[in-house]
């Protein structure tokens, strides 16, 4: 089968299009025809050896699969040529993947399969981030950073879903203000010309967000502190920054505000129970038109380095998608 591989830590440019051997089912395992992956920032950290999981060399990246199952393993409940998503260590950028029956779930009928390989990881971090690690309550106001990326616009949406009072998102062009209203956002900040912290103080009458959903830590994180209500929630789900954001302990107390950190993987290991969980209530906020995943651009497989490069050079609204 083809695949896209990373035969040493490198850079998109230097992903080579090879022939490997086609995965076959282990115990508790499915494989799945690739029709559509999602790309995912942890892919380039991965591929340039700078994830927290570095995968033995040489390896495939791509988190997020959707497509048919071509095999399962004794015992499974997945038929050949059902439609299927999936997540992934890696190994998705490539014509079959094999995924622990635990990380696949049926497609929905109306969903495409460029949507649900764009669904997993985005609303799953989202709904940890905002319902379970940042205890979302109704009303509260909530600072979603990011807010026209993927992880961004699910956050968006599911803070509307969840009962969120006011929703402030803060993007870095005129051009994408409108998506992220669209999707929930009650007022839009471009932050390359509009502080979001003066911004935040005046919409909540000085008192600050409640939640802060911050998926960009360096600077962002740690200006975020000054616009956090008494008893809010930082939220921090990456640093697609580059950088990671540094918080004074005293002023933590003395503002009486938590910075919380949120793993998703880590759940896989620690905690599989909550993902279950949230798949259930997941499937039913779409069921109900609450979310869905907003699809900003399309490329080949071939050409995944230029799907990288338009990641992250944040020209993409919403996800990007890779096909065969």
């Amino acid at each position: 089968m083809k695949a896209i591989v990373a035969h040493q830590w490198c850079e998109p440019k230097d992903l080579v299009l090879d022939e490997v051997p086609k995965p076959a089912p282990g115990a508790g395992e499915v494989v799945i025809q690739v029709r559509a992956a999602a790309l995912n920032f942890p892919d380039v950290l991965m591929i340039g050896g700078k994830y927290q999981v570095k995968p033995p060399l040489p390896f495939s990246p791509g988190f997020e699969v959707a497509g048919i199952v071509e095999a399962a393993a004794s015992g499974s409940s997945f038929k050949r040529g059902q439609r299927v998503l999936a997540q992934l260590g890696s190994g998705g950028f490539a014509e079959y993947a094999a995924a622990p029956a635990s990380a696949v779930q049926p497609i929905p009928d109306p969903m495409t399969d460029e949507e649900a390989a764009a669904f997993p990881l985005v609303y799953q971090t989202s709904y940890f981030g905002l319902a379970l690690r940042g205890s979302l309550r109704q009303g509260e106001t909530v600072l979603v950073h990011s807010a026209a990326g993927g992880v961004g616009l699910a956050a968006v949406q599911l803070a509307r879903a969840l009962g969120a009072g006011k929703i402030i998102g803060t993007v870095g062009s005129e051009e994408k203000m409108a998506i992220v209203r669209e999707q929930g956002a009650d007022v839009v900040v471009n932050y390359r010309t509009q502080d979001f912290v003066d911004v935040v103080k005046r919409e909540t009458g000085g008192r600050g967000a409640d939640l802060i959903y911050d998926p960009v830590g360096g600077e962002v994180g740690e200006r975020s502190t000054k616009c956090i209500a008494f008893e809010g929630r930082i939220l921090i789900v990456g640093f697609t920054s580059g950088g990671f954001s540094n918080f004074a302990s005293n002023h933590i107390l003395i503002k009486t505000y938590s910075v919380v950190g949120l793993h998703w993987g880590l759940y896989r290991q620690q905690d599989p129970a909550k993902i279950a969980q949230a798949w259930d209530a997941l499937w039913k906020l779409y069921a109900q038109g609450k979310i869905k995943p907003v699809i900003g651009a399309r490329y080949p497989m071939t050409d995944v380095a230029a799907a990288m490069e338009c990641l992250t050079s944040r020209r993409a609204v919403g996800k990007i998608v890779l096909h065969w």
